[in-house]
Parts: structure tokens; sequence; C-alpha cells
């Protein structure tokens, strides 16, 4: 039997669930009974694969069958094969989930501001489960199996409706438990004192450096400290008490809210870019997904289109 480049290279499919269940079991009768098949199919199943490989997978003793080093070898392969199929199954099955909205997100944003408000959302909507997929990167959603999408950007996709969310901006945010007894930060100078965090995710221009201009501060040394590319890993760090972050006022606001990060100063420097809406404007037909998305602009105080 000729075997093809690529894909092309793949033994009989159908033949697989056959040999599998018979080398397992050590018996053609027993994998019959097992599958609901007939003894002969099991037997022509496997005879598929041995002409296929070229080489036997059992050997025939009598009335008895032995698997030979191939057929365990290429035992192992097949329920690999055929679990990672069933897996991937048992994930499709989940988008007909009734009531499924998928929710693709930056992991920063899905960290920060909308996983603490989930349990809000499923209380006001029960019959509603979020999906949240996070990833850095913006695939187009013209063919994604995405229903709304929550973007950092100038909001300028093609051919999906965008939505701004909020202005956002970038000031300093330090823990309560970095400052020692009698320490206080009052001015920007008073930041010398502390390490700095960086945020450096690619898509941000925002940092020490631009922040430092914007304030008028003279002299500022904006390169040591450390260093993130994730936003919510730099909040984080600034959590553990590490040093002062340049941070986000959307994804800390409810740190800032709770008293677990402080914001020393009232000013901060305006983002270039800001989270938004993002969707295809007929995934609204859809009532759940309408819902999740009006629950969405409520949140920011933005009236529904």
């Amino acid at each position: 039997m000729s075997k093809k480049a690529g894909f092309g290279r793949l033994p009989p499919l159908s033949a697989l669930r056959g040999f599998e269940a018979a080398a397992r079991l050590n018996s053609f009768s027993k994998a019959a009974s097992e599958l609901c098949m007939t003894q002969s199919a099991i037997s022509h199943q496997v005879k598929l694969l041995e002409d296929y490989f070229g080489q036997p997978l059992f050997k025939r003793i009598n009335r008895k069958v032995e698997v030979t080093d191939a057929g365990i070898d290429f035992l192992k392969t097949t329920q690999l094969t055929l679990g990672q199929l069933q897996k991937g199954t048992i994930r499709l099955e989940f988008f007909n989930k009734p009531g499924l909205v998928v929710l693709y997100t930056s992991p920063p944003f899905a960290n920060k501001w909308l996983n603490p408000r989930i349990p809000a959302f499923k209380k006001q909507h029960p019959n509603i489960d979020a999906w949240i997929y996070t990833e850095y990167s913006q695939e187009p959603l013209e063919h994604a199996e995405v229903d709304l999408a929550i973007w950092l950007g100038t909001g300028d996709w093609p051919g999906v409706t965008c939505i701004k969310l909020f202005s956002d901006e970038v000031t300093p945010l330090y823990a309560p438990s970095m400052l020692q007894a009698g320490d206080n930060i009052v001015s920007a100078s008073d930041l010398t004192r502390y390490p700095l965090i960086h945020d450096n995710q690619m898509s941000r221009r925002e940092d020490w450096y631009a922040w430092s201009l914007a304030m008028g501060v003279d002299g500022f040394e904006s390169a040591g400290g450390y260093n993130f590319n994730d936003s919510s890993l730099a909040l984080d760090c600034a959590l553990a008490g590490q040093g002062v972050v340049l941070g986000s006022v959307l994804l800390a606001q409810d740190l800032i809210k709770s008293g677990q990060l402080i914001r020393p100063f009232s000013g901060g420097l305006m983002t270039e870019l800001n989270y938004y809406l993002v969707f295809r404007p007929d995934k609204l037909d859809n009532p759940d997904i309408r819902n999740t998305a009006h629950w969405l602009l409520n949140e920011f105080s933005i009236a529904p289109p």
C-alpha cells in the first residue's frame, strides 16, 4: 500500500479502535465483545494495519493471538492518539453548551479586572456561563470561535464594532508594607529611595522615563528595578511590597479601592492604548451574548448600542 506525504502517511484510522482493543485485551473475541462487533470485523481491521505496515502486529498461535513487539509499540501510539481525540471531542461538546459565552481578552485584564467581577455577573445572569479565553495576540474575529473580545488598542480593528470602555492612565502605586516606620511618599523625588517596577508590555509606551518627563521631574533615575512583560505580574510585585509600579489605574482600581495599593499622586500619564469591547455586529443577535455585552458596558457606565 502506497504511503503519501504529510498527513497522508497515516494508517487506516477506522482500524485503530479494533486494533487497540484486541492488543490491550490480547484477544480478538474479547475486543469484538467490547466494541459490539464481530470477530471477523476485528480481524479485518488488524489485517488492514498489518498490510499497511508490511509486518505482523499479532502472532497467531492456533486459536490464540499474541501481540508482537511492533504491535506493543504501536499500541502505545494508538492509545495516545485515541486519548487525544477523546479529549478533543469532549472539548468540542463544551462549545454546544447552552448559555456559553466566550470572552477573549489579555491575561492582565482577565486577572485583575474581569475575574473579580465574574461572581456578580453569574449572580445577575445565572443561565450564562462565561468562558474566559486569554491571549496576548489579537486574532481576527471573522472566523474565530469567540463571542466578545476585550482588547487593548486604538479601536481601529476592521470589520467589527469597537466600543471604548475606559480612558486609562498609569500612575505610581505601592503597597503599604513597602514603607518602613516613619517613611512617606509625598513627592516624585521620594520614589528614588525605592526599587521601580517596570511594566514592559510590548504594546505600552508609557514608562517611568515618560512619566518623569510628564511630571517635570529632573534627574529621575528610571532604569533600575524589576522588569515584567505582564501588567498583572508587575502589580503583583508591587502588592508584595517589592517596589513602586507605574501601574494601570483600570487594572489596579480594585486594589486601590481596597487599600492594598496606595496611589500617592492624583495625577497620572494618560495611555495611548485603551481597552475596547470588540465584537461582530451579528453576535448580538444571540440574547446571552447581548446580555453579556450589556453587562460589560454597564460596568463602565456606558449605554448599550
